[in-house]
Order: structure tokens, then C-alpha cells, then sequence
């Protein structure tokens, strides 16, 4: 039986910022760091940081505006910021402050994506790596709402950008589980503050780099297998697959550190992940047992304008197979997770992707990992 995906829903942070303005902000938040830290304020350190972030994250091939749900992005008093209070603290608040931050916002997204009176999936899966709450939002709105018999909340955490692909795989086994009362839906819902993790102490070219990338990005979507599927374009899941790069381990990494989460992004990601990346294409395809047609679309997680270069490269893509990805990087920036599904929706309502156009999808994250997903887009 067939697993599609449709009814995709976006809420948008609730503040947009335009790229040149974030990197200003985030070079005078590392100039406040440190002077705090050090004592002493200098302009020239502050315009070293500028100068860095400009070199790595702004121009015409590069993120344009980012959507950000945190609030301090936008005030110029840093004695009165909620996450980032540089004047007194050079990290700001600590991990427990995130998270209760974390906690409130993403309880207000769940409340936008489920209003009441809303019909609730018979499986819900929560997808972040960007905050940890127990109970969930996922969990608290299922038991306010009393929906705790019909609904089952998993949560899909810490995996990072590549998580999308592995809720898929979660969903499509509850769909397809051997039993009478088998769900008909899963609703996916995925929730990134990325903004709530900035470090504004670590000044290195990797860091900056980090930095100029992530936002924030909130979007759900349902699996179904058929049954009571609505009108409208949908994708269906043609294969899935996941593979972990040898000897990559240290390549990128997301760990859980005093003042909240902190990655690591070496520069051998792109060659490392351009290694493996044909052979892992074909055993997508294969999966699936068909074979690449030579014109399909991609749908790549655009962890930077470096990735989906190489990614063209590598496979000898024309500009117009990466539109989609490359549209979201330049309007939405690196929303982690979130990332994926966005691209998707787009693909979705473009008109001119035809019906029954295949689409492979990517995304990478720590291990080094890659996961994929086929999809063939079906009409009404």
C-alpha cells in the first residue's frame, strides 16, 4: 500500500531579518561578549567579527533573510534581552533559560497548527533538535485537548537536519503496522529555534560560518496510506534509505553544552559527503527498483551554498534541478529540520513540476549521515 505526503502547513517565525541585519547583530553581540569577558570593549575586534560574517555569509548566491522567533534579534538594549543579556553575561542565559524559552514558543506554534475544535492524527511525531521539554509541546497540547487515547506522541530528537527523512520512515511503519486498527494518518510536525543557540564567545571562522547559516522554521505535515486522502498534489514515498559515512564522526557534530547547544561543522563535510554520495543515490534508486531517468528534481538540504554547488557538480546537475533548494536557503536560510519539508511544499506548489515528476531528496547531519528519500509527485 502506498504512503503519501500532503496537507502541508507553514507558520513563519514571527520576525523576518533581512541577512545584512542578522550578521550586524550577531557581530555586535560577539563584541558585547566580549568585552564582558574580557573587560574591555574594542570597535576593532567587533569590526573583525563584521568583516568575517560578511566574508562567509552575505552575497547575491547566499542566504537573502532569515525568519527568526527570537525576540533580542531586533533591540538594541542588550540589559534588556531575554536569551542574549551580554552586558551582564558574556553567553547570555543559560540552557534552562532556552529551554523554558523553547517550551513557550513552541507551545504557541502547536496551538496555531491545532486550534481548537482541530482533528488530531492517530499518531503525532514532534521533530527538533533545537529544544527539550518533559512533557513536550506535543504531549501537553494531546492532553489538554484530552486526546490522549486517540493520539500517540514520538518524538524524533537530535538527529538535525536530516531528521525529516527518518520521521518519514517512523510514520510509514505506524501506517503500515499488521493490524484491524492500523492508523489511517501521522502528522509530522517539525519545530527549530535555532536562534535560541548562538555562542557569542566563540569566535572562530567555523563558528561564524554556523552562525551566518541557521533560522527558524516551524511546518506539519500528514502521512497517509489512501485512506480519506484529500484532493490536491501530494508526494508519494517511492523508497527510503540512510547510510553513515566511515571515518566521519567528528565532521559535524551537536552537543548539549552550559549555555544551550553548540555545533561543530568541519570543512571537509562537502568533499566527505561528495564521496559517497553517487553510490548512495544509486542504492536510493535501487531500493525502489527503478533507475534515474536523467531529468529528475532534487530536493537537497541546503546546509550552505557550498553543498548544493557540490552536489550539482558531483552529479552533473543543470540549475534548474536545485531551484527549489536553492530558493529556500536565499528566503528561509538553514532551518535544520525544518529544512526539507519546506522544499517539499514548494515542490508541491509549483505548477510547473508535472504530475508523476520524481524527486530526490537529501539531507545530512551527524554520523556523517545522509539519508534520502524517492518521491513521485501524484495530482488529485
Amino acid at each position: 500500500m502506498p504512503t503519501y505526503l500532503s496537507g502541508f502547513e507553514i507558520i513563519r517565525p514571527q520576525f523576518e531579518l533581512d541577512q545584512e541585519k542578522s550578521l550586524e547583530w550577531i557581530a555586535e553581540a560577539h563584541a558585547q561578549a566580549e568585552a564582558a569577558h574580557s573587560g574591555k570593549s574594542d570597535p576593532r575586534f567587533r569590526d573583525e567579527i563584521k568583516k568575517g560574517l560578511f566574508k562567509v555569509g552575505f552575497g547575491k548566491d547566499k542566504i537573502q533573510k532569515r525568519g527568526i522567533q527570537t525576540e533580542d534579534f531586533f533591540l538594541d538594549d542588550w540589559s534588556k534581552m531575554s536569551i542574549y543579556p551580554l552586558g551582564s553575561s558574556p553567553l547570555g542565559v543559560g540552557f534552562k533559560g532556552r529551554s523554558l524559552a523553547f517550551n513557550r514558543e513552541v507551545s504557541q506554534v502547536f496551538n496555531a497548527f491545532y486550534p481548537e475544535g482541530s482533528a488530531f492524527p492517530d499518531h503525532l511525531i514532534h521533530v527538533t533538535c533545537t529544544g527539550y521539554v518533559a512533557p513536550s509541546p506535543a504531549q501537553q497540547i494531546v492532553s489538554k485537548r484530552k486526546q490522549g487515547e486517540k493520539t500517540v506522541v514520538t518524538h524524533a530528537y537530535h538527529m538535525g537536519c536530516y531528521a525529516s527523512i527518518p520521521a518519514l520512515r517512523i510514520g510509514s511503519g505506524y501506517l503500515h503496522l499488521p493490524s484491524p486498527n492500523s492508523p489511517s494518518q501521522v502528522d509530522i510536525v517539525h519545530t527549530e529555534i535555532c536562534s535560541l543557540h548562538m555562542h557569542p564567545l566563540k569566535h572562530s571562522l567555523e563558528q561564524l560560518i554556523v552562525q551566518s547559516l541557521f533560522a527558524d522554521g516551524f511546518i506539519k505535515y500528514s502521512l497517509t496510506n489512501g485512506q480519506g486522502l484529500k484532493r490536491g498534489p501530494k508526494l508519494e514515498i517511492l523508497s527510503l534509505h540512510e547510510e553513515t559515512i566511515p571515518d566521519t564522526l567528528e565532521s559535524m557534530t551537536w552537543s548539549c553544552e552550559d549555555h544551550g547547544l553548540a555545533m561543530t561543522l568541519a570543512k571537509e563535510v562537502p568533499a566527505q559527503i561528495s564521496s559517497a554520495l553517487e553510490g548512495f543515490i544509486q542504492r536510493l534508486w535501487k531500493k525502489a527498483g527503478l533507475q534515474d531517468q536523467g531529468r529528475t528534481l532534487f530536493a537537497v538540504h541546503p546546509g550552505g551554498p557550498k553543498i548544493l554547488l557540490q552536489v550539482q557538480q558531483l552529479l552533473g546537475l543543470d540549475l534548474s534541478q536545485l531551484l527549489h533548494s536553492q530558493q529556500i536557503l536565499r528566503t528561509c536560510g538553514n532551518m535544520s529540520s525544518a529544512t526539507l519539508p519546506h522544499i517539499w511544499e514548494l515542490i508541491l506548489s509549483d505548477d510547473q513540476v508535472p504530475e508523476g515528476a520524481q524527486i530526490v531528496s537529501l539531507a545530512f547531519g551527524p554520523g556523517l549521515s545522509i539519508s534520502g528519500a524517492l518521491f513521485e509527485k501524484r495530482g488529485n
